[in-house]
């Protein structure tokens, strides 16, 4: 089984980007980038380009600022844990920021997200080996990239978020944090997914 979890909002009760943006920012991005995100006027790699630029703080300070807001998701080392148990391939695969992530995470995790460089200002890119083509979706890449590598398993996806949507489509079983933009689409769109509220329900389910 090859289970893929987006982090930001899913792995962590909090989206550490929206918290990043919502202080160091100094206009609505709420108001002026989603809109045209939602529209497909911009991927989600854009957005997250676009975000940043403004962005002069360096690494450590952008740490000690979201470290006391950002709680995990109930359940997640249970989760992990469960996954070893089973050989159950797991990975981490989001359009957050390589450097707030991966302090987060068990070392032993792969993880696939976007990187950033601060050279006078945040500059963000793809991981090194991710190039999908223009117009595919960076999460549907990895997917179908790590479904290669681990031949013929069943894909799991947990996700929330808008951006975790196409993945979705691509997985054989979906699972939504309650409430999500991610549990919305797949309602509209009739795709099976199961609601959760935190990883304790995913492991009882998956076992």
């Amino acid at each position: 089984m090859l289970l893929l979890c987006d982090f930001d909002g899913t792995i962590t009760e909090q989206d550490i980007t929206n918290l990043i943006w919502d202080h160091y920012l100094d206009y609505d991005w709420r108001e002026d980038l989603i809109p045209h995100f939602r529209d497909g006027k911009f991927n989600h790699f854009e957005l997250m380009a676009i975000g940043y630029e403004p962005i002069t703080t360096p690494e450590s300070e952008l740490l000690d600022y979201v470290r006391p807001l950002v709680q995990y998701r109930a359940g997640f080392e249970q989760l992990v844990d469960f996954c070893k148990e089973k050989e159950f391939h797991f990975a981490v695969v989001s359009g957050g920021l390589d450097f707030y992530i991966k302090p987060y995470l068990p070392l032993e995790i792969p993880c696939y997200s976007y990187t950033a460089e601060l050279n006078g200002h945040w500059e963000v890119k793809l991981p090194i080996g991710v190039t999908p083509e223009e117009g595919e979706n960076y999460k549907v890449f990895v997917l179908e990239k790590l479904k290669r590598e681990y031949g013929d398993r069943e894909v799991i996806f947990l996700g929330d978020g808008r951006n975790d949507f196409q993945a979705a489509q691509h997985a054989d079983r979906v699972f939504a944090v309650t409430g999500s933009n991610l549990a919305q689409l797949c309602r509209e769109a009739n795709i099976p997914c199961i609601e959760f509220d935190d990883f304790h329900e995913v492991v009882a389910l998956l076992k």
